[in-house]
């Protein structure tokens, strides 16, 4: 890299030019005498004082006292590792501070919706959908790109996965106890995929490229708890409502307390498990806001395409409990967390 290069950089980096040129310097000629500097850099000796001064308390500089005094550069990795350290904390700062003033004025948390450009990066965010879910992974998408996201999915054995494709036998990486498996049937199957993972991540897209390496891709990546939710009840309704269950769950089989994020997964899970189920139930009272932690049983459901609840049983009386966004429930949930 040539020196007006580094100069520039150095800018960037919050330096002024002399203070760059004060620092290449030091850095060629090692510990030195401001006149030395002076000659070296062609900075005028009556800057010379401040530039160095300032190169100090930024710690670009060492002071070496006696006389006559003496300048030593800090070594260039510890001075920019720093300089990076204060940067991303700087970065994760703003992060927290604008988010809050979005979610002061919208009483929400700003939705991210991105664009993916091309397939290895889809691949890799699909990846990233599996390994960081914590209850559950929704999954609509053909065979052939299924096939890709193998080694993810037979690495999580503590989350439910819902899987939707199209299938003609079922493998034997997905022959597992926490694996629901759909055949497609009626929906419009070119439509899109999914991977979503809980109410934090999904990622979306078309049809499959026949040539991945001439054909642009671009997929959709969202993180947003509202806009998800819409994506989950779509996928149920849109899709799995319209698919051949070919593998439930085992239920029985599965480590307990399990728990789930979205209502319909939960129903899903209930319709293969059987009730009365004990189950706690996280989310907030619909008529006060309160938030609210309830134990009790669940003993019915109601399923429709616009309509998703469960009856529960809590302390004598019955409530209805539905998913984020309830309106016409007793209990809006959060999390539903199976006990046995």
């Amino acid at each position: 890299m040539k020196e007006e290069e580094i100069i520039d950089k150095l800018q960037k980096l919050g330096l002024t030019k002399y203070e760059s040129l004060a620092y290449i310097t030091l850095l060629k000629l090692g510990p030195s005498k401001a006149t030395d500097i002076t000659k070296e850099s062609g900075i005028p000796h009556t800057r010379v004082y401040d530039v160095l001064s300032s190169l100090h308390r930024k710690g670009f500089v060492d002071v070496m006292h006696g006389s006559p005094r003496l300048y030593k550069p800090v070594n260039p990795e510890v001075v920019l590792e720093k300089i990076k350290e204060d940067f991303i904390e700087d970065i994760e700062n703003l992060k927290v501070a604008f988010l809050d003033l979005y979610r002061d004025v919208h009483g929400e948390d700003l939705p991210e919706i991105w664009t993916i450009q091309g397939f290895d990066n889809t691949v890799e965010r699909a990846e990233y959908v599996i390994r960081t879910a914590k209850h559950e992974v929704l999954i609509n998408t053909p065979f052939e790109f299924l096939k890709l996201l193998k080694g993810e999915i037979r690495a999580r054995k503590d989350i439910i996965f819902v899987i939707i494709s199209n299938f003609e036998e079922i493998p034997d990486w997905l022959k597992r106890d926490n694996i629901i498996l759909a055949r497609t049937g009626g929906a419009p199957w070119l439509m899109a995929s999914w991977i979503i993972g809980d109410l934090n991540y999904a990622l979306f897209f078309g049809a499959l490229p026949k040539d991945r390496r001439k054909e642009k891709f671009y997929s959709f990546w969202a993180k947003s708890p509202k806009i998800i939710q819409n994506y989950m009840h779509w996928f149920y309704t849109i899709y799995l409502d319209n698919s051949e269950i070919i593998k439930a769950l085992d239920y029985e089989s599965l480590s307990k307390p399990l728990s789930l994020v979205n209502i319909r997964t939960l129903i899903t899970v209930l319709k293969m498990a059987g009730m009365p189920r004990r189950a706690e139930i996280v989310g907030k009272m619909i008529d006060t806001k309160e938030k609210v932690t309830l134990d009790g049983t669940i003993v019915d459901y109601e399923y429709t395409p616009l309509t998703a609840n469960i009856t529960f049983r809590y302390n004598g009386n019955e409530l209805k409990v539905g998913g984020i966004g309830s309106y016409f429930e007793d209990v809006e949930g959060e999390k539903f967390i199976l006990l046995e």
